[in-house]
């Protein structure tokens, strides 16, 4: 073989190579639009108005499986951690008044939905439903300073299915969940400890290690997704903290005196 030849040979064989070094992490995110036809049996086998973005008309997104206007829709809802009667006070922790906030608080950032399959023509709806957990972070005063220390996670976010998902299920895939305000749609190579979602806005692997948990209650027959997520500082008086994943929720440290402090949790935008 010519020298000229093996040279060409060499450098295509290392470019394939390269290539799959450069390629093989992003092709969990490979996704194919799910049929059409397909999914309006899904939708139809399911009694609602919509599984996906897609099957609304322009202008509207599924929120809830209804189709809303985007300009009725508001992630930028924030939601104060005390009430109108309970406030939280200095020294307590900032769950002492709201530990977990639902749809019915924040309908756009914590809307539900489902995913459905179809076998042996039987309906199988998987039903799920987020809430954030407040963490039992205190407020301090150092240094005539008022701030949220970082002891515990600031929140964690909780997505529960009303039964176990098997994300390798080829029926799964390319279907999407709506998690803090956006569509993802499931990419092709996830599975149980690796699920890869995917956006027009960015792309997410979220695997079963370090702060995240993906956990299946075969007793219960339930799944749940939860992120934890925690601040590498205090957080101190007219600050705030975004979690860093999705880039969609923010706590925010207002305001504070000697008896009362103002901490809320909403959208990013």
């Amino acid at each position: 073989m010519k020298k000229g030849v093996l040279g060409v040979l060499i450098t295509l064989i290392l470019a394939i190579v390269i290539s799959s070094f450069i390629i093989f992490p992003k092709t969990g995110f490979a996704i194919k639009p799910i049929n059409k036809v397909t999914l309006e049996s899904l939708r139809q086998k399911a009694e609602v108005v919509c599984l996906q973005n897609s099957q609304c008309l322009e202008g509207s997104e599924c929120v809830n499986n209804a189709c809303v206007n985007k300009n009725e829709i508001d992630i930028c809802q924030e939601i104060s951690l005390s009430t109108p009667t309970r406030k939280i006070k200095n020294g307590d922790s900032i769950n002492s008044v709201k530990k977990i906030l639902t749809g019915e608080e924040l309908p756009y950032l914590l809307s539900r939905g489902e995913l459905v399959e179809i076998v042996n023509n039987k309906t199988i709806e998987y039903l799920y439903s987020p809430v954030i957990l407040i963490g039992d972070n205190k407020i301090e005063k150092e240094n005539q300073e008022y701030q949220v220390s970082i002891d515990e996670p600031i929140y964690t976010y909780r997505l529960t299915f009303s039964k176990g998902v098997d994300f390798s299920n080829k029926n799964i895939r390319r279907q999407s969940l709506r998690i803090l305000g956006n569509e993802y749609i499931i990419g092709s190579n996830s599975d149980n400890s690796n699920i890869y979602l995917v956006s027009d806005k960015k792309n997410i692997l979220l695997q079963n290690k370090n702060n995240i948990k993906i956990i299946q209650n075969e007793k219960k027959n339930i799944m749940s997704i939860e992120i934890i997520f925690f601040s590498w500082d205090n957080i101190k008086v007219s600050n705030y903290f975004i979690e860093p994943t999705f880039n969609s929720i923010k706590l925010s440290f207002n305001n504070a005196d000697d008896y009362f402090a103002d901490v809320r949790v909403g959208g990013v935008c």
